[in-house]
């Protein structure tokens, strides 16, 4: 009699890998971008085939690292001037080659100038590894705007330009860069839980009015579209704002103004008003109905980044989408 046993397939498709690894397909082939799992030799681009081994190794792995996940104690803080360079190491980890990262010195300087700019996720107390981290930059709104509008570039913010949190009132942000390492996306939800708690914390002597943001890529759009940022086409096809003086629709945004009401009946204090120079920025962005064109290069090919200038991506660098409402 034969034997009727299958022999296992080496290789498979792309789909039935992911499903394999228990991934979505685009953190699947951040693994094969990444050299963890070998493609069939020559196999086409189109339907191409993935090595069964590697992906049992990578699947092996990940098995590991959720078993010690509850030994690890990630810590929650902002990134110091000491922190710059292991913030660098994570992007290197997420993008590699593919990106130009501004000097050292230059971050550096931001984090002196406002120690709360960039809040990060540490794997353990002796911050040896960042991995999850968010930039958001208080700046005046017209600089934003010029920023988004492309009438001037990212290189251009002078440090002296970032607010220092010193005077009371109300900030305008840019969220300039959110990056999490592809193994641990869960993190970027514990990321804006502990950013609300920052700035509800501060309020009523500090608060801030709008965030604005540029995705460069299709995770960075899903990511603003879960946090139901609105559309700014007026500034750039991909600008997008979210207005915290307005009702939330996310679940994420309802929890902080919630906070911020709660913090409102217990002083007995009103809603705050924003600055007349606010109100009179957005009369004349909003006066604006002609979309002029971007001066700025589009450079959105680079695996869901922009060209890494001084600001290393504009919300939209998780390569695995995060769970948001």
């Amino acid at each position: 009699m034969k034997n009727m046993t299958t022999k296992p397939e080496e290789y498979v498709g792309s789909r039935e890998g992911a499903e394999l690894l228990g991934v979505d397909t685009g953190r699947f082939f951040y693994y094969v971008q990444s050299g963890q799992i070998a493609k069939e030799p020559d196999s086409p681009k189109r339907n191409a085939r993935y090595s069964v081994a590697d992906i049992l190794k990578v699947k092996e792995k990940l098995t590991g690292k959720k078993r010690t996940k509850n030994l690890t104690h990630h810590i929650v803080d902002w990134i110091g001037v000491d922190d710059v360079l292991t913030s660098l190491k994570l992007d290197y980890r997420v993008y590699g080659d593919e990106v130009f990262l501004a000097d050292l010195p230059y971050y550096a300087e931001r984090v002196k100038r406002n120690p709360h700019v960039a809040l990060a996720i540490y794997d353990s107390p002796k911050r040896e590894r960042i991995l999850a981290y968010i930039s958001i930059l208080p700046l005046p709104e017209q600089t934003i705007i010029k920023v988004l509008h492309g009438e001037q570039h990212e290189t251009k913010i002078g440090t002296e330009e970032i607010e220092t949190y010193e005077r009371k009132g109300d900030y305008t942000l840019l969220a300039e860069s959110v990056v999490t390492d592809p193994d641990h996306p869960e993190l970027l939800n514990t990321l804006l839980r502990h950013l609300a708690a920052y700035w509800c914390e501060q309020y009523p002597d500090r608060y801030v009015t709008k965030i604005y943001a540029q995705a460069e890529s299709r995770h960075g759009d899903i990511l603003i579209q879960k946090l139901f940022l609105a559309p700014r086409e007026d500034l750039a096809p991909n600008a997008y704002v979210l207005n915290l003086m307005r009702p939330g629709a996310s679940r994420f945004v309802r929890q902080f103004q919630e906070c911020i009401e709660q913090k409102q009946k217990a002083s007995g204090i009103n809603e705050p008003e924003t600055d007349n120079h606010e109100e009179k920025a957005d009369s004349k962005i909003d006066s604006r109905t002609e979309r002029k064109p971007r001066t700025m290069g589009d450079t959105s090919g680079q695996n869901g980044v922009k060209q890494k200038t001084p600001s290393r991506s504009r919300s939209h660098s998780t390569k695995a989408e995060p769970t948001l409402s």
